[in-house]
């Protein structure tokens, strides 16, 4: 596999795409490696490239001019269905089928390529049974389309636009009126981060800062210097007082 930071800022020109007669690159992005067609728009406006990304196993260094056609075939149009085009490509968290700006994943195995018209229309309608069931109580009857209760991943919660609300304990989520949905989501804290209910990250709270301690610096005690023992002098013998004899005169 090619290091990101061997190809970092890299572009490479493939050749001419023969149908539109338009240059085709290889590049380097912010989300990985990709294809483009047609030149970058300058500052007074102009025709958009079209892009498509790299498939698993395909690189920047090594990927052909056929390859780069092939894959700038998405987004490919299936068809009409109820009068909404169905369309199928590959986004930033894969790859997708749209139709009547709602999108429907692709499940994993299968693929944008060579999906058919026929399998988009399932996904669509099991995307919308799943939906339903999430459904718990819509107030679409009584004018407001901004407030649902849905069953989510945590539990039943309130929809209130693009605010969720979590639901006291002890009340029916199929019970509650339409007014008690609206004090909840007013009352409701605002979301501080990403996640359902706010639980992304939290603001860091400011740490006062601490006044500095003053340093005291405690002067050392001065070393006790251990007295030498001087070893005790052995006495000088005393040296005996010989009387000198007297020598007698003869």
């Amino acid at each position: 596999m090619v290091e990101r930071s061997s190809v970092a800022n890299k572009s490479k020109e493939l050749g001419v795409d023969p149908k539109t007669g338009k240059n085709v690159y290889v590049k380097l992005g912010k989300y990985g490696a990709y294809v483009q067609l047609g030149e970058n728009p300058d500052d007074n406006g102009g025709e958009k490239p079209k892009f498509a990304p790299l498939r698993v196993g395909q690189f920047i260094e090594n990927i052909a001019l056929a390859d780069a056609i092939e894959l700038l075939k998405l987004p490919r149009t299936l068809g009409d269905f109820e009068e909404k085009t169905v369309v199928a490509n590959i986004g930033r968290f894969g790859p997708y089928v749209l139709h009547d700006k709602k999108f429907v994943s692709i499940p994993k195995g299968e693929d944008p390529y060579t999906i058919t018209y026929d399998r988009a229309i399932e996904l669509i309608h099991a995307k919308r049974e799943l939906d339903a069931n999430r459904l718990i109580k819509s107030f679409a009857g009584e004018g407001n389309t901004e407030i649902e209760i849905l069953n989510g991943r945590f539990g039943p919660y309130i929809k209130a636009g693009k605010k969720n609300v979590k639901i006291p304990k002890g009340k029916e989520p199929s019970e509650l009126t339409l007014e008690e949905c609206i004090t909840l989501a007013a009352n409701a804290p605002e979301k501080k981060g990403w996640g359902r209910f706010g639980r992304g990250k939290k603001k860091e709270a400011e740490v006062p800062v601490k006044a500095a301690k003053k340093t005291v610096t405690k002067k050392a005690a001065p070393k006790k210097v251990a007295a030498k023992k001087v070893a005790a002098k052995k006495p000088i013998a005393k040296v005996k007082k010989v009387a000198a004899k007297k020598v007698k005169k003869k």
